[in-house]
């Protein structure tokens, strides 16, 4: 199980008392690892694409749950130039000790930006990994979009299996999902990335199903920009009742049960993990209520998790 903590923002005074507010899912066994995403703030200047942190360095917040909990450290690849990622890289993994890096690409497609993509940063970045030290990166269920230059160029579409697939041969040994409501197109993924893996006979990565909460509308208006795909049907009945939060605890569970399950039911080898999300503020509660759960439908199956 891991668990995603968004760092303190750079113009807030909370940086210093962070640590008080989550000090319960720092101490919670079954907690494994804490991911710390690199939230980015993006600007339109002169005609230009520029992306600068909008918090403290995920490596920094990770120094400081060091003693508590391993840490995840996402870093966005494209607004570095080559040099200066691999640097970072080797900073967080050799001097900071921190072994586990999550490669992330750009906002968007159409973004200019100086630095490799996710899969040439994953390809870059395979000969620092060493002992003990995991490369991950972002699947998306159910993206398709062009394959683009790392991805062998051309206008033929690629699906995320493919993808995902691609990242694993790169050097990739996990990736972690966008934030999911519907079981549908995680389990078709799944059974699909499994045959590519048979006929490749590669043994798949490992895949953490990413779940958050909802403890009121504006979180639900946040998601939706963000551009999470919720279903209809799964919205109404978030809005319709009277304790959302509590009500999106139940339907978080829900979906990762019916991944869970039916990717047993098919046959499925391809490792699971769960990640769950702090979206917003003062939800911790709820995401432990969500953990309760959540790890109870991990321990009731055979499937192979992690």
């Amino acid at each position: 199980m891991i668990y995603e903590i968004v760092p303190p923002r750079r113009d807030t005074s909370r940086f210093n008392t962070e640590l008080r507010g989550v000090e319960e899912v720092l101490t919670d066994h079954r907690i494994t690892a804490i991911n710390i995403p690199e939230l980015i703030n993006r600007r339109e200047v002169g005609g230009q694409t520029v992306y600068s942190p909008a918090t403290i360095p995920p490596e920094e917040y990770a120094m400081m749950i060091k003693d508590h909990k391993e840490g995840i450290v996402n870093i966005v690849a494209p607004r570095l130039e080559k040099g200066d990622l691999i640097r970072r890289a080797r900073r967080v993994l050799h001097e900071y000790k921190i072994p586990n890096l999550v490669l992330v690409g750009k906002e968007r497609r159409e973004d200019l930006l100086p630095g490799p993509g996710a899969l040439e940063a994953i390809r870059l970045l395979n000969s620092e990994k060493g002992d003990g030290v995991a490369l991950g990166g972002i699947c998306i269920f159910d993206r398709e979009s062009p394959s683009g230059p790392e991805y062998g160029g051309g206008s033929a579409k690629l699906s995320e299996e493919e993808r995902v697939s691609l990242k694993a041969e790169a050097g990739c040994d996990f990736v972690t999902s966008q934030i999911t409501f519907d079981p549908k197109p995680a389990l078709d993924f799944l059974v699909s990335y499994q045959e590519i893996c048979e006929e490749a006979g590669l043994d798949p990565l490992t895949v953490f199903i990413g779940l958050t909460t909802v403890s009121s509308q504006s979180i639900l208006s946040l998601l939706k920009s963000l551009d999470v795909v919720i279903p209809v049907g799964i919205q109404k009945r978030l809005t319709s009742s009277e304790r959302m939060g509590e009500e999106s605890v139940l339907i978080a569970a829900e979906v990762f049960e019916a991944i869970v399950e039916g990717a047993e039911r098919s046959g499925c080898r391809v490792p699971l993990g769960l990640q769950v999300e702090q979206v917003g503020v003062n939800n911790d509660d709820l995401s432990l209520k969500l953990l309760d759960l959540t790890y109870a439908t991990l321990k009731s199956v055979s499937l192979n998790v992690e």
